[in-house]
């Protein structure tokens, strides 16, 4: 019988499907091969998944999916009113007028007042005596879905700071049939700039007109509205259904006059531009008080045919002064170098001979950027060709704006259709360029195509950024071989708080080949996941939910589309499982009682070799035992390979990660290198926790368990003097008094010598266990959890409130949600309530349901929170406080002796019983007390400041415990 036949026989006899531990233990054994046809057999899995075409073709085919409304007013709706102000143009009938009015009418049980005002009243005297916290403009002859208001209060409700709401709409012919929706995306200012994309499919706050200059009520005064508005992204939401329907379609072309209003809103922004109309946008062509030097960096393969057509193009460009550096790995002669002389065209152009091998596009840009000095960088495929010589004065003049990342551009393919119009992530498990294969000017179901456009990335084909964010991001991702830097560097513009802008005119063309993805090297594929996943399991906030996640060109969405998540991992060969927490406790200890077994006889043999090593021996080789890597980014396995990276900077160490999973080297390896770069030599071995596979690992200095499941495994291994034991939580209190319990309290008992998470866990382990240990004190990563940007709030604004939503039993998810309910009914819009990590919010929730988050994005939502709330029932609390401490938040938490190293009541925390009415009673208390707030957060501040700011220092000694574990005193 083959290894991957004994492999598999015997999970499947110890790991039952459909078990938390099958996935958390074996991890996903569906994908051993060899690394030989490991490219043929993804792009098979991929053919599998898709089998189908995604998405939906017809409207009344997506509908149709569509759950019914609820006839139930969401609780603290009816608190919520509405002015509808119904524009009545000239040539309007009566019955248009009644239409919409009877629309208004009949959305029961809210409070609703509706004017009728004449085309060109003016709305700023229509708004000033609104008392209603809503305003709407409609248009006559257009309808409301009757659930509409409730919905656009239910979202007011979950978040209360929101000064403008926008919905779907679509179009209702004379006969009662729908027809060409408009499917909004996220808040999009630049969008905003070329055409009214949300027309009148918003409701904003009578606060946030408080300021509405004299405007007309027309489509231009409305527009003007929303840019004088001057939102950012926290203040604008989405009601991702269709709420409006329109007798006839708004989307016209752009005017002289609406291209006249857009520049004077900017001039009263203070924002200088020239504009034009253009294919039917308003083009925007912003005049910075200075134009900063440009670097172009194009690497090429000396593919003269291509260079032959980009050179001349750009010596065409209208620009006060950029340089031209080309990056050519194609062997430098002089006959190359005089062909280069000779097709200078009067460039100041810049030759580089690249000769590292293997080839690394993004190492390629990165030296060649490096080698430049304009303030703004602009890498440029060698396939491409200039044909509007204002193409950087535009890209680099939306680029200077404030909050701007990257900027690119609508490419055309040599036959005229489009090649990219942005980078939209979740196709094939993926991204994709969007619009790709349109027709220019063509509608899609996001808006017709010739809109501007924000975008979670643009294609690294011609993308513009400031060299000081170049900087800032690192550069491209060096472990991306050829494609995916791109959509990463403007990944991490969004996640920095940037915005990546799509110019859609024909200015840059890409000649590329329509072929060319399928050359693209399965590597980089699985490097993508791990930077794409947040999106790929939360979606693209520029598309909507209701466009299917998987297609480039916008088809509606099918509910039995499989998710982007599901066809990344079953591509790479992984097994997609949805986790969510597991009551069947006796099922789970069943599966796992074979494989966390030790004998006493091994448990003595553990205690005696220890004992048989006198003295110092220094570790130059490391096993370290983990469980298969979910996500690299966070929680205990994050911790386990930042401290491995530092022994590996700071001494030598070679590390080795032995996994208790199926063989998927890739998977693991770009795992290990997406978190910590420098892990890129480690090796890699797989084991199923039996005796056999473990008698195959190689010998090395210490090994090290990470987990309970693997300390048996760990006491059992040969060919290792030393064994330890990285405690980072005390897990028997992950489960119930149980079979489970008991095995995984056990772990403690094996003799291996502690390396322990906190002073807590180092006195749970030393003095109930009688282990011998180590502690470190956890740190936070100041570089993303810190206070610097956060703002001073107003009084009027609503207190935001912070939970980790893991419907795990050591979160008390249960207390959490009671509590926060109870906040949210006594406080209402006084408090809007932050939830992310949830695998779950049932619909009823009055809570903003962030999901997973990028962990860098974490940061930037903590800076906006005013109260943590966390109720973890085990004996460590989680690196959650500590983040959100840093980032000045004070905490509600529980008083446990196990967290006095990190809360003290009343001083930067307070601390409460495990009881519902206390955790709302101490909620409350900071809700109504800013001043109590504030105490606690320069507190807070400081405790992090002082104990908590840097790994490094947490991690001093442990290298030193390794060598001697005997001799080592507990820091």
């Amino acid at each position: 019988m083959s290894i991957k036949r004994a492999v598999v026989d015997g999970l499947r006899k110890t790991l039952p499907p459909g078990s938390r531990s099958r996935s958390f233990a074996a991890a996903g054994f569906h994908s051993m091969r060899g690394a030989i046809d490991l490219v043929r057999t993804t792009r098979h899995n991929f053919a599998q998944v898709q089998s189908s075409e995604p998405g939906l073709e017809s409207y009344s085919a997506w509908r149709r999916q569509q759950p019914a409304p609820s006839d139930q007013i969401p609780l603290g709706a009816s608190l919520v009113s509405f002015t509808v102000i119904i524009e009545v143009a000239p040539g309007t009938s009566l019955a248009q007028v009644q239409k919409t009015r009877a629309s208004v009418g009949s959305q029961a049980g809210l409070r609703v007042e509706i004017m009728e005002k004449e085309s060109g009243s003016d709305i700023g005297s229509l708004v000033s005596g609104v008392k209603e916290d809503f305003v709407l403009f409609l248009r006559a002859g257009s309808t409301l879905e009757a659930h509409a208001l409730a919905d656009l209060a239910k979202k007011h409700r979950v978040d209360p700071g929101l000064a403008l709401v926008a919905f779907d709409s679509d179009l209702r012919s004379a006969t009662g049939s729908l027809s060409r929706p408009q499917f909004r995306p996220t808040w999009s200012p630049e969008m905003l700039l070329g055409a009214n994309y949300l027309d009148r499919a918003f409701a904003v706050s009578s606060k946030a007109l408080r300021e509405t200059p004299h405007l007309s009520l027309n489509d231009l005064g409305v527009w003007r509205l929303l840019l004088d508005l001057d939102l950012i992204a926290t203040q604008a939401g989405n009601v991702n259904r269709v709420l409006l329907h329109e007798p006839a379609d708004w989307r016209t072309p752009a005017t002289a006059e609406e291209a006249e209003m857009v520049r004077e809103a900017l001039e009263r922004r203070g924002e200088n531009a020239e504009t034009s109309v253009k294919d039917g946008v308003v083009r925007v062509l912003f005049q910075p008080a200075e134009w900063p030097s440009v670097s172009i960096v194009i690497p090429t393969r000396h593919s003269r045919a291509n260079l032959g057509v980009v050179l001349p193009s750009l010596a065409r460009t209208d620009y006060p002064s950029f340089d031209v550096t080309v990056i050519d790995n194609g062997g430098e002669s002089d006959a190359n170098n005089e062909w280069y002389s000779a097709n200078e065209n009067g460039l100041d152009l810049s030759v580089i001979w690249w000769t590292e091998q293997p080839f690394n596009y993004s190492r390629v840009n990165n030296y060649a950027v490096r080698s430049t000095s304009g303030e703004v960088v602009l890498m440029l495929n060698d396939d491409t060709e200039i044909v509007d010589p204002l193409w950087l004065q535009e890209m680099v003049g939306q680029l200077m704006r404030p909050n701007i990342g990257t900027v690119g551009v609508q490419h055309r393919r040599g036959d005229g259709r489009i090649q990219h119009g942005g980078v939209t992530v979740g196709p094939g498990g993926s991204a994709d360029n969007l619009f790709a294969g349109m027709e220019p000017g063509s509608d899609s179901l996001l808006g017709p195509t010739s809109w501007y456009r924000d975008s979670l990335a643009v294609t690294g084909a011609c993308v513009a950024i400031r060299r000081t964010d170049f900087e800032a991001s690192g550069g491209l991702a060096e472990n991306f071989i050829l494609c995916g830097s791109d959509v990463v560097l403007g990944l991490d513009q969004i996640i920095a708080g940037r915005r990546n802008v799509v110019v859609p005119f024909d200015t840059v063309r890409h000649l590329e080949s329509v072929t060319r993805g399928s050359n693209n090297p399965v590597e980089d594929y699985y490097a993508s996941y791990w930077r794409y996943s947040p999106w790929l399991s939360g979606g693209d906030p520029y598309s909507s939910p209701n466009v299917s996640r998987l297609t480039a060109v916008p088809r509606f969405s099918n509910r039995r589309d499989p998710s982007p998540v599901k066809i990344a991992l079953t591509g790479m060969g992984r097994a997609y499982t949805k986790v969510a927490q597991n009551s069947n406790i006796s099922a789970e200890a069943v599966a796992l009682l074979a494989a966390a077994t030790v004998s006493s006889a091994q448990v003595r043999a553990v205690k005696e070799q220890h004992a048989s090593i006198e003295g110092r021996r220094e570790v130059k080789t490391i096993n370290w035992f983990i469980p298969d890597i979910d996500m690299p980014f966070f929680g205990g396995l994050n911790t386990a390979f930042r401290l491995a990276d530092k022994l590996r900077r700071d001494h030598g160490v070679h590390n080795r990660f032995i996994v208790l999973g199926e063989v998927h080297e890739l998977f693991i390896h770009t795992a290990l290198t997406a978190a910590f770069p420098g892990l890129a030599e480690a090796d890699i071995h797989f084991y199923d926790g039996s005796d056999a596979s473990l008698a195959e690992l190689p010998a090395a200095d210490a090994a090290v368990a990470t987990l309970w499941l693997t300390a048996s495994h760990v006491a059992k291994v040969q060919g290792t003097p030393r064994k330890f034991y990285l405690m980072q939580d005390y897990e028997p209190a992950f489960y119930p008094a149980s079979t489970m319990f008991a095995m995984a309290e056990e772990s403690y008992r094996l003799g291996l010598y502690g390396i322990c998470n906190t002073d807590s866990m180092h006195r749970i382990y030393t003095e109930e266990y009688k282990g011998k240990a180590t502690y470190f004190t956890p740190a936070v990563d100041q570089g993303i959890y810190n206070a610097v940007d956060r703002r001073t709030k107003g009084d009027d604004e609503p207190v935001t409130i912070f939970a980790y939503a893991r419907d795990h039993f050591r979160n008390c998810w249960e207390m959490v949600y009671a509590a926060l309910s109870e906040i949210k009914r006594i406080h209402g819009d006084g408090v809007r309530i932050v939830a992310a990590g949830a695998r779950y919010l049932p619909e009823s929730a009055d809570f903003i349901d962030m999901g997973l988050l990028d962990y860098r994005a974490t940061g930037a939502v903590y800076r906006e929170t005013d109260i943590g709330l966390t109720m973890q029932i085990s004996r460590h609390p989680s690196y959650l406080p500590l983040e959100l401490m840093s980032s000045g938040v004070p905490m509600v938490a529980p008083d446990s002796e196990w967290f006095q190293w990190i809360f003290d009541d009343g001083e930067n925390s307070l601390t409460v019983m495990r009881t519902l009415d206390d955790v709302v009673e101490k909620l409350d208390t900071l809700v109504r007390d800013a001043q109590l707030r504030s105490r606690l957060r320069a507190n807070a501040l400081d405790t992090i400041a002082r104990n908590h700011s840097s790994w490094d220092e947490a991690f001093e000694g442990i290298y030193d415990y390794f060598c001697d574990p005997e001799a080592a005193t507990p820091r």
